[in-house]
């Protein structure tokens, strides 16, 4: 029996360059339909401006998944609850690439002082599901008919980390 070793795999910080992979990357769950409301990739303006907190993983020199982090709110109260995303290139899902991408956002955002991370996941979208269980997500309910897509209303599960470390 032979074993093929995977390519090693970098977490890094997303730099600017990066944008058109991780856009196809987004754009490519977009289509999935069970990954965002949105219907198109912003801008890389518009979507710098949202997200402080960002990483990418790469794999041989290419872009293989994303995650980022933006605040929910501008009000003082609010400064360290982000909300989260994390997508995985198709090619590269199932090998622990989300993991280690929400692994390193969660590191960073306890670093800047963030207590509360957040995440809505449409109920269809088991993997995400897991993942975010699997890095001490927890489900604090179901936004029922919470946003239409496609001319659908669609429900979200509601899941926050809280850290154990920014109190």
């Amino acid at each position: 029996m032979t074993t093929i070793e995977a390519p090693p795999v970098t977490v890094r910080e997303l730099r600017p360059e990066d944008w058109p992979a991780v856009r196809q990357i987004y754009v490519d769950g977009i289509r999935s339909g069970l990954a965002s409301f949105e219907t198109e990739a912003p801008s890389w303006e518009a979507w710098d401006a949202k997200h402080a907190l960002r990483v990418v993983a790469e794999s041989l020199g290419e872009v293989i998944g994303w995650a980022a982090a933006g605040r929910v709110s501008s009000r003082w109260c609010y400064r360290g609850v982000v909300e989260s995303s994390v997508y995985v290139a198709a090619g590269a899902r199932g090998h622990g690439i989300g993991r280690a991408l929400m692994e390193e956002l969660i590191a960073r955002s306890e670093r800047e002082g963030v207590w509360t991370i957040e995440a809505g996941i449409f109920p269809e979208n088991e993997a995400s599901l897991k993942l975010h269980r699997d890095v001490g997500f927890r489900v604090v309910g179901t936004r029922n008919a919470i946003g239409k897509r496609d001319g659908l209303w669609r429900d979200t599960v509601l899941m926050e980390r809280r850290s154990e470390v920014v109190t």
